[in-house]
């Protein structure tokens, strides 16, 4: 038995429904001799009478009572699959899957997530969080539809898109006197306890390029993998420590303070990383315009999750950011 093509299954489907060739013609646009003709094609390729004619009625036969729900549920399938595909291509459906460093997820995602499937709700989002080299890593093999996170190595397949800067400053208890002071230089932990981050982290290697370009020499204490386990550390008293706003952002103590370091500003490049031979969809490049303008507002001190942007000491927020925007120094290291 051959195939039907679409067109011959909707003119099979208007003529049932109408049960007259002058009418369902009428409805396809073509003439009565036209319909007659693509009836008896379709009655030769099935190699069965569909329907009983005469003068003044027709009637399916039959064949195509059985045709006729197997016909219906093809159209249907059809006009779901084009829809869907046009759904797609117009960003309102599909997968977005995102690599990208804990710090920048917590910050840059939740207010994007929010805002973006508001306007597109059938498309869904995977995150996947770890350090930079393993999320340029899962773009590298294509598990991600891009990352979020420090620039690749020059000689890279990745592109990369600055989306903001993240500087490090200094942060201790909102009781602390050094809270007082709207921003500090390195110097500043020449006398204080200095909680560290452990070496595998890439914040350790921007503080030891701000403490080196300071020529500030620290007793570092407790090398820690985690920032929250740094800032419960702060909190209880045990010392200050520098760590990135987002980063701070992410932690969000209402006991903590976040104040910039100068002299030198020091900050990573944060931005989308892309394979380069990889088209993004439709949905994933409606998010990271998203992305873009939740990176402005940050670069603006307009918003961080959790937190607000007040620069100025004794502030009322839950965490104190700087609104001084982005660093002007870039540190190597950057995980």
């Amino acid at each position: 038995m051959s195939r039907l093509t679409l067109s011959q299954l909707s003119a099979f489907m208007k003529l049932a429904e109408t049960s007259s060739f002058r009418d369902a013609a009428n409805e396809l646009g073509v003439s009565q001799p036209a319909l007659s003709r693509t009836i008896q094609h379709i009655e030769t390729r099935v190699g069965v009478r569909l329907f009983d004619r005469d003068t003044r009625t027709v009637t399916l036969t039959p064949a195509g009572e059985r045709l006729r729900p197997l016909a219906a549920r093809l159209l249907a399938d059809y006009e779901t699959l084009f829809r869907e595909l046009h759904e797609f291509v117009e960003g309102r459906q599909g997968l977005i899957r995102i690599a990208a460093l804990p710090a920048i997820a917590s910050a840059l995602l939740p207010p994007a997530i929010a805002s973006f499937q508001a306007r597109f709700p059938g498309v869904r989002i995977e995150i996947w969080e770890d350090v930079g080299d393993l999320v340029h890593n899962v773009v590298r093999d294509r598990s991600a539809d891009f990352g979020i996170a420090p620039p690749p190595d020059l000689a890279s397949d990745l592109r990369y898109q600055e989306l903001l800067k993240d500087n490090i400053g200094l942060v201790c208890r909102r009781d602390d006197p050094l809270a007082e002071v709207a921003e500090h230089r390195w110097s500043v932990f020449s006398d204080c306890r200095f909680i560290a981050m452990s070496e595998e982290t890439g914040l350790s290697a921007m503080v030891e390029n701000g403490l080196g370009e300071a020529g500030v020499v620290v007793e570092r204490l407790f090398n820690c993998s985690a920032a929250t386990t740094a800032a419960a550390l702060i909190a209880s008293g045990q010392g200050i420590s520098a760590i990135t706003r987002l980063t701070m952002a992410e932690i969000a103590s209402p006991r903590l303070v976040w104040r910039p370091l100068v002299d030198p500003v020091v900050a990573r490049s944060i931005g989308i990383v892309r394979h380069q031979g990889r088209s993004l969809s439709p949905a994933a490049q409606a998010f990271v315009r998203e992305l873009e303008q939740q990176a402005r507002k940050i670069r603006m001190g307009e918003a961080v999750p959790g937190s607000d942007f007040d620069s100025e000491p004794d502030g009322d927020s839950d965490a104190d950011f700087d609104s001084a925007g982005d660093g002007v120094g870039d540190s190597g290291g950057m995980d």
